[in-house]
């Protein structure tokens, strides 16, 4: 048994050496592997949500937007004729006089064919003054053309224009009165919440209108008032033609010049008013004092008559003029006060009102314009606007993004000392930084809400 025992133990010695690590020049085959031991796989640590306070305090929507600083009173001037710009007077915020030249067509042709009919004319008074140098008409042929001119004369006063301008002048002022009222009318019925939508889109249609029919009689005011114009050059030339007849008839008494001269004279100067009538057409005046706000042409460019050009603004007073999307524009309403400020200046933020909105996207002018007060602040500079559309006061408030949806659900999740729980919340005004969240609420003041 001992014996046993002892051959027992010499195995178990044996064989703990074979599973040790073979020693140095043995076979590798011989050699036995260690066991594989298992890497335990970190678990990643949870990542802390972030946590919102549910506030109470004023929820506003504000509408932003940019405009530049520009006079109020602006005037858009355009050619009256087609043609090619030949130069430009004038670059942006420049100041200018009436009557200042801005632009003009290339018209060397013109001014060269001007510039040889007033020769002639001088040629022709200068032939006229010198008398003696044709035969001399008879007195009686002067007497007959004096007596001609005069009953010229009298036939151009008889056919004067003036009870057509004076009929036009009153149409255009019961015009301006008729658009007025309706443009009250129809403020009164945008600014009343239970006006009925036919009422306001009647409202609108007189409006619209009474815009047109102030632009009819406008233009009828202004073709009278041409026609006035033309009645009065016509009386000046038939009055020069009397002066001209009764001189010729005086030198013919005293033996003078032929009258035909007195004729080619005439011809002459119609010839010089009308190559000067043409420059002036191709030309661009400013009708104003003021500030040139925008040049829409360079030399060479081709032009198409009355089609915007320049524009010029009186210097004061002057506004913020705004493009804002028709649909955003009305929004607001004319006298709303917001806050104003020079671009990225908040020191200068002054209170402004909004003066003016396009009432529809078929108004020719789709510019909002708000007035505020800068103190010497130079033009065309940006202004950035800011107006209240919505305030909700003293409200319970979230930030949208702790603001949870899915499907037709709108929840918050709580964080209370027993753990989270769900609860549903109704949204009232929602802005980019604050959703009101209407009351009676399942959430209050001061809980605290778990973020997505």
């Amino acid at each position: 048994m001992k014996r046993q025992y002892i051959i027992l133990l010499a195995l178990l010695t044996a064989l703990a050496a074979c599973n040790g690590a073979p020693a140095n020049g043995t076979n590798g085959n011989n050699a036995q592997q260690q066991a594989a031991t298992s890497t335990p796989i970190p678990t990643a640590p949870s990542v802390a949500r972030p946590t919102y306070l549910v506030q109470r305090g004023d929820v506003q929507e504000t509408l932003s937007f940019q405009g530049r600083w520009q006079p109020r009173d602006q005037v858009s001037l355009q050619f009256v004729l087609d043609g090619t710009v030949r130069r430009v007077n004038v670059r942006r915020n420049d100041t200018v006089k009436a009557g200042d030249l801005l632009a003009d067509y290339q018209i060397q042709t013109l001014e060269n064919q001007l510039a040889d009919a007033r020769l002639s004319l001088e040629a022709a008074k200068t032939s006229l003054e010198s008398g003696g140098e044709t035969t001399v008409g008879s007195v009686a042929d002067a007497q007959v053309a004096l007596a001609n001119a005069k009953l010229g004369l009298d036939q151009t006063k008889i056919g004067s224009p003036w009870t057509q301008v004076a009929s036009a002048k009153v149409a255009l002022e019961n015009a301006q009165l008729t658009l007025d009222s309706a443009q009250r009318n129809y403020d009164d019925a945008i600014s009343r919440a239970n006006t009925a939508a036919s009422a306001v889109d009647s409202a609108f249609d007189q409006l619209e209108k009474a815009k047109n029919g102030l632009r009819s009689a406008q233009i009828s005011y202004d073709a009278a008032a041409q026609s006035w114009a033309e009645y009065q050059y016509t009386i000046a030339k038939a009055e020069n033609s009397v002066i001209q007849a009764d001189i010729t008839l005086e030198k013919a008494r005293r033996g003078g010049t032929d009258p035909t001269k007195a004729q080619q004279v005439a011809s002459a100067q119609l010839k010089v008013d009308q190559l000067e009538e043409q420059i002036r057409q191709s030309s661009l005046y400013a009708t104003i004092d003021g500030e040139v706000l925008e040049v829409d042409i360079k030399p060479g460019d081709a032009v198409k008559a009355f089609t915007t050009v320049i524009i010029i603004g009186r210097a004061e007073p002057k506004e913020v003029v705004a493009s804002v999307a028709i649909g955003d524009a009305q929004k607001m309403s004319i006298g709303l006060v917001g806050v104003c400020q020079q671009i990225n200046r908040p020191d200068t933020a002054v209170q402004c009102i909004v003066r003016r909105i396009p009432l529809n996207a078929r108004e020719a002018d789709q510019t909002t314009r708000v007035a505020a007060s800068f103190d010497q602040l130079a033009t065309n500079q940006i202004i950035e606007a800011d107006m209240p559309l919505q305030v909700r006061k003293n409200v319970l408030w979230l930030p949208p993004v702790a603001i949870r949806t899915f499907q037709n659900r709108t929840f918050v999740v709580i964080q209370t000392p027993d753990g989270t729980r769900v609860a549903d919340v109704e949204l009232g005004l929602q802005t980019t930084d604050r959703d009101e969240i209407k009351e009676p609420s399942s959430i209050k003041e001061g809980d605290v809400i778990v973020g997505p």
